[in-house]
């Protein structure tokens, strides 16, 4: 359940305590990079067969001996597994800078929007759209709480879908809980910008709200 790509897995590092207790000596592995694609457990590994404290390891689909020819064929089995690794997460990252400067927020659209399939793009929901407007409205009057502006969005549909709600276990939907209000309000998502790593960039997605509403919901939350 944890990945290989990062050290401090609890069941592995049971595993490796447990041979170096000397209460098995051998490894059955799918391939080596489930054993390790990350520096620190290849070299735990590695120095385990030299010092005979890990006498083998057997795979399906790769050769091993505990020899120096062998241990150098592991290494280098490893240092592929790290590199593939390395290269996903940059191209991953690089992906998501492309469309962070193609005015795309990356990740899931809020309330009020959908995530389109099929142009990978957020569009605005004509059935919640509007009520996410006029509770914009309603807080920039100054006489509404949060907890009353989660209680207008619950009578109009959008409300918990189960769980937890304000610390406490609920069944059934419930009115959201007064941090995700005040989120919701600071969301520059909904004036036709977006938040990506600290900074605020140009969408090219449809506001819901006006920038002088939203500026005034803002001046309303301080």
């Amino acid at each position: 359940k944890r990945t290989a790509k990062k050290p401090g897995r609890p069941v592995f590092n049971t595993m490796l305590g447990r041979i170096s207790s000397g209460e098995a000596n051998g490894v059955l592995s799918w391939l080596p990079d489930r054993l390790s694609r990350n520096s620190i457990d290849s070299g735990r590994i590695i120095y385990m067969l030299d010092e005979h404290i890990l006498l083998d390891l057997k795979f399906p689909h790769f050769w091993f001996e505990n020899t120096p020819q062998g241990k150098y064929m592991l290494a280098n089995e490893f240092n592929s597994s790290k590199q593939y690794v390395d290269n996903l997460s940059m191209n991953t990252k690089r992906g998501l800078r492309e469309k962070v400067r193609r005015g795309e927020m990356p990740g899931v659209a809020p309330i009020g929007y959908y995530n389109d399939p099929k142009t990978k793009t957020a569009k605005v929901d004509r059935k919640t759209a509007p009520i996410i407007r006029q509770a914009f409205e309603l807080y920039a009057k100054g006489d509404q709480r949060l907890d009353q502006i989660a209680d207008f969005l619950y009578a109009n549909g959008i409300q918990t879908r189960s769980g937890k709600v304000r610390g406490k276990k609920t069944t059934g939907k419930k009115p959201y809980h007064k941090n995700r209000i005040k989120r919701m309000l600071a969301n520059p998502f909904y004036y036709g910008h977006f938040c990506y790593l600290g900074e605020i960039h140009e969408g090219k997605h449809n506001g819901i709200v006006s920038k002088r509403l939203f500026d005034q919901v803002q001046i309303v939350l301080e």
